[in-house]
């Protein structure tokens, strides 16, 4: 099995060589790129976070600004992190077959999966760094222990990684990622929490949000960015954990059978 394999340590470090292949190629457009990484949660920031502010003055004793701008640290994460783990994986691998050359080296599907994977996790960290800094610059995130928010940004470029590899290992097509995008990912931007409290919606949309896993993200961020972190908060965590492991090995099945059936 993929995951045995895996948890036995029995893959090498040849997903750093994917990760560097990626690299190399985003050095050759970085400019390019750097304008959607960060300047669509710039937009965010300054579209939704600043421009909502004007008109919701507070929100739980806080400015709307300081309330919305954790969601939408994580949620550039999301979008970034899954168009790659999508769109850029599903190129390469039905299209270019990148995937079939590379499998001719000494390197494993394993390690493919999971260099490419947390290439993505490096595209959707770079959108949520840059919310995160205009956060520490304006002073609506503390430095201590706000800083520690680059650590759960990897924890969701993981989850939303694997979710968008095992959304990939199932697409026939382009048009397939229509469904994942509008029947899982807006209605989680919208009904996590990111824009308003949930509480009180009734308990069927409390018990549908407790399966989104950016429901669980914001307010661990928001706990971090405000210096308001407790011990209860760990629960979160470790489930947040095994969230992570779990699909990303169930990524890993996925895509190694659709590659090689």
């Amino acid at each position: 099995m993929v995951g045995d394999r895996v948890l036995a340590g029995e893959f090498g470090w040849g997903f750093c060589w994917v990760w560097l292949r990626n690299a190399h190629v985003w050095r050759r457009s970085w400019k390019t790129s750097l304008v959607g990484v960060i300047g669509e949660p710039l937009f965010y920031f300054v579209g939704l976070g600043y421009g909502l502010s004007t008109v919701i003055p507070e929100i739980e004793g806080r400015f709307y600004l300081d309330f919305v701008v954790p969601g939408l640290m994580l949620s550039s994460v999301m979008y970034s992190t899954t168009i790659e783990a999508t769109y850029s994986v599903f190129t390469k691998m039905a299209h270019q077959k990148i995937y079939a050359s590379m499998v001719l080296a000494p390197l494993t599907f394993e390690e493919i999966v999971t260099g490419e994977m947390l290439w993505a996790v490096t595209k959707g960290m770079m959108s949520g760094a840059t919310v995160l800094l205009l956060a520490l610059f304006f002073g609506i995130a503390t430095p201590w222990p706000g800083i520690l928010a680059l650590i759960l940004l990897f924890f969701a470029g993981v989850i939303f990684a694997s979710l968008g590899m095992i959304v990939t290992s199932l697409a026939r097509g382009y048009e397939s990622f229509n469904y994942y995008f509008t029947l899982v990912l807006s209605p989680m931007f919208f009904f996590s929490g990111v824009f308003y409290p949930v509480d009180g919606m009734g308990p069927w949309v409390e018990a549908l949000v407790n399966f989104f896993p950016l429901a669980h993200l914001v307010p661990l961020a928001r706990a971090l960015m405000y210096g308001q972190w407790c011990e209860s908060l760990w629960v979160e965590v470790f489930w947040l954990g095994g969230f992570a492991l779990v699909f990303y090995l169930f990524a890993l099945r996925q895509m190694t059978r659709r590659f090689m059936p």
